[in-house]
């Protein structure tokens, strides 16, 4: 009886499991072929592999070192006799001294790199850099549920951001009701869209084509069909688009 019981629960789990899967996997067709931030567009989502690459290898050579060592340590050492007295050691304090300044070392590294990089994505190129100077500025504005996007000269766009090939995009996000996410994967952004609160961020691709995006902060019924496209194109293109937009209602 307890036997078929548990068998019932089971069956029960499996079915409210697989339910779940389901239901989590229906949005993505939507956004599946946009949310691979490994292959980026641009020099942002460039900086974030090399951060996410470089973390890997240092994770993977610790694990292999410390696993590694155990299971050495685990067959060299094991007990061959049940009344072997195993050697006793009483400390080496260079291997002390190598185990906690080598990942001390390590870690600094990659607290600076990151600290780098981070800086680098939050606020752009350096202004000194000529691809600062040629830098555009866009106003997001999220609501339920869409986006709008405010270009310089007082033109604005719905849902669809284009922006120039080779030029720094800085970004200033805000909402006129919840809380939104702004996230194009390929590009590099994400940032929050904040009722009363303007954020900055930067997007920059290195080569046309159209890149999608969605809002990533859960905002109500509509939140799944809240997504961004960003076309990429010539500056020439850029302007003559401009060119025909309207002015903007905000």
């Amino acid at each position: 009886m307890k036997l078929g019981r548990a068998i019932a629960v089971g069956k029960v789990a499996v079915a409210l499991g697989a339910a779940a899967l389901a239901l989590a996997a229906g949005p993505l067709p939507v956004i599946a072929g946009n949310t691979n931030f490994l292959t980026g567009g641009g020099p942002p989502t460039d900086s974030i592999d090399m951060l996410f690459y470089v973390f890997l290898a240092c994770s993977s050579a610790v694990l292999l070192g410390v696993g590694g060592a155990i299971l050495y340590a685990a067959v060299r050492f094991r007990r061959r006799d049940p009344d072997e007295m195993p050697r006793q050691v009483h400390g080496n304090n260079r291997l002390e001294l190598a185990w906690t300044l080598g990942p001390l070392a390590l870690l600094a590294a990659l607290f600076v790199l990151n600290v780098v990089t981070v800086g680098y994505l939050r606020n752009g190129p350096s202004a000194a850099s000529p691809a600062a100077r040629q830098e555009i500025h866009i106003k997001v504005i999220g609501r339920q549920f869409y986006w709008t996007f405010d270009y310089p000269g007082g033109k604005s766009s719905l849902r669809t951001l284009e922006i120039p090939v080779n030029i720094p995009i800085e970004l200033t996000t805000s909402s006129l009701d919840v809380i939104h996410g702004f996230w194009v994967p390929n590009l590099g952004a994400k940032i929050d869209a904040l009722p009363g609160i303007v954020n900055h961020a930067f997007i920059e691709a290195n080569r046309e084509g159209t890149f999608g995006g969605q809002c990533y902060e859960f905002c109500g019924v509509g939140h799944d069909q809240m997504l961004i496209t960003v076309k990429v194109v010539s500056m020439s293109q850029y302007q003559s688009y401009l060119q025909h937009l309207p002015k903007s209602s905000t």
